[in-house]
């Protein structure tokens, strides 16, 4: 697998706006709830804070824009290629630590869907773990998890499907997260 380039951060970067203001959108639009921040920017908090009820909830958005290279694919070939899906430690660190009440939501362009993962979830869903060299002068290395977006624990087309699925997952997660029994698995809060 080559090293990572700067010039990577062009395909990354490009469309990121057009989905942040989709789902600040979405977020606003519910009464459900009441948007506090849009923290896109910003690297210290995850992207949205928002209000449920007394909770407050956090929503870090990632993307996909393009299959993975050959590399990445050989590192799960126990999954589907279009359900790889590849995260930095540091957000899956900064989600964990925003606590129970935070969520990952990818958009899936090639697949043209969302997949949104409370933190309990993320704990306990598949992975592989790589370390990439950055193409740095300092020859620093990054964290990366590589997670089967067929594990959400939602998966759906629309933004108003996600955050129904965020606020259903919200009203049950004191009582899983408090539950001797196994994480509940992909729908379990529609029932």
């Amino acid at each position: 697998m080559r090293p990572r380039r700067a010039s990577d951060w062009v395909t990354d970067l490009n469309g990121r706006h057009e989905v942040e203001q989709k789902v600040q959108w979405a977020l606003t639009a519910d009464v459900r709830l009441g948007l506090l921040r849009s923290s896109t920017s910003s690297f210290e908090r995850l992207d949205f804070q928002f209000v449920f009820g007394d909770h407050l909830v956090e929503l870090e958005l990632k993307a996909k824009y393009q299959p993975l290279s050959a590399g990445w694919r050989q590192l799960r070939p126990d999954v589907q290629a279009a359900d790889l899906f590849v995260l930095d430690e540091l957000a899956l660190r900064k989600i964990t630590d925003a606590g129970r009440f935070a969520f990952l939501l990818v958009w899936d362009a090639p697949s043209r869907r969302w997949c949104l993962w409370s933190t309990g979830d993320l704990l306990v869903a598949s992975r592989a773990r790589h370390t990439r060299k950055l193409d740095t002068p300092a020859q620093k290395s990054k964290g990366k998890l590589l997670f089967d977006l067929s594990e959400a624990g939602y998966e759906g087309t629309s933004l108003e499907g996600v955050i129904d699925a965020m606020v259903n997952t919200v009203l049950h997660l004191d009582r899983w997260w408090r539950d001797i029994s196994p994480w509940p698995s992909r729908g379990a809060a529609s029932t």
